[in-house]
Formats: C-alpha cells, structure tokens, sequence
C-alpha cells in the first residue's frame, strides 16, 4: 500500500454505508466470503487503540458490516489504509505543560447511520497536550434533531471529562475545583 494513492481523511467524504450495500446472494456474496475483512478491521482497529484515535469514527463505521462486507465496504479499509500510510509519521506527543489541565472536544452527527436512525457522539479529550481518551460510537437513543444529538454528545462528553479531572486530581496534576473544558462546534 505505500505506493498507493494517499488519502486526506480516514473516511471518503459524504460516504454513507448500508445494510443495501450488502450482497444479499449470487457471486459477489460468494467472493466476499472469501475476504478475510474482519482480521483486516481487527488488525486496525489495534492500531486505533494503540496509537491512531483520528481513525475511531471509521473503524465504527467499517465493524458494522462484518457479517456480509461488499467489495464497497472493502474499499473503504482500503481508504482507511491509504489514510494510514499518509499519516504514518504523525503520532501523539505528551509535553510538559502542566497547567492546561483537561480539555475535551466533541461532536456528533445527526443520524449517522441510515439504518438504525441513530446519530454518532465523537469525543477526544487532551492532558499535557496529548489525547489521553477518545470515543465514536452510535448513540443508545434515536435523537429528532441535530440540536439533541449535539446535546447528547456533549453530555457524554462531560460525564468523561469531570472523571478525567477528577483523575487528574488524584494523581496531583490539577486543582480540586478545575472543571475540565469541554469544546462543542454548536
């Protein structure tokens, strides 16, 4: 893959995958099982919980079709790949900055998946200037509105953020009273 086109983002832009894009029988299905996707995305899916949070969204997206991939859905992790190869010397760094305390950002978007309806949160917290805990996962409820799915984003945000300080504050990096900062594009 190191010759291959490089991708800017871990995600083709405006993609929206389906259970439609499934083989439901005939050949491609049979090629399909044939594939050995699930490794693939386990393989990195390692990589995101070791040292690549920027692909957490995409891994999400890709693990919903293990059960029957597509040669779409293939192409993808190849995407994802692509990404990876362009970003192979990018990495996270810890400085000594003590003062910043716990600082988080997050985001959702509104019906994420067209299957279930559900809306994505998205959250990546920073100690010291390196991300110390990040999540993508589809939200336990159906929101009406991208004004409800922002809310229920931040609101898990939040939840992780006052644990993370508190944490912080047991191992004497922060003041006891410091909230952390919690960062929303809404």
């Amino acid at each position: 893959m190191e010759s291959a086109i490089f991708a800017l983002t871990p995600l083709p832009i405006n993609l929206r995958l389906s259970e439609r894009d499934c083989p439901t029988s005939g050949p491609e299905g049979e090629v399909m099982k044939l594939v050995s996707y699930a490794p693939t995305v386990g393989s990195l899916m390692y990589v995101m919980v070791a040292t690549q949070p920027d692909i957490a969204h995409a891994m999400g997206v890709v693990s919903r079709f293990m059960h029957n991939p597509s040669r779409l859905h293939c192409n993808v992790v190849k995407h994802v790949f692509r990404y990876l190869v362009d970003t192979k010397d990018h990495g996270i760094l810890f400085g000594p900055n003590k003062n910043s305390g716990v600082v988080g950002y997050t985001d959702s978007n509104f019906v994420g998946c067209v299957d279930s309806r559900k809306s994505t949160t998205r959250y990546c917290f920073k100690f010291g200037n390196g991300a110390i805990s990040w999540k993508s996962k589809l939200q336990e409820c159906t929101t009406t509105s991208t004004t409800e799915a922002e809310y229920v984003a931040a609101s898990d945000a939040a939840k992780e953020g006052l644990w993370l300080s508190r944490l912080a504050h047991t191992f004497r990096q922060v003041e006891s009273n410091s909230a952390p900062a919690v960062y929303n594009d809404s």
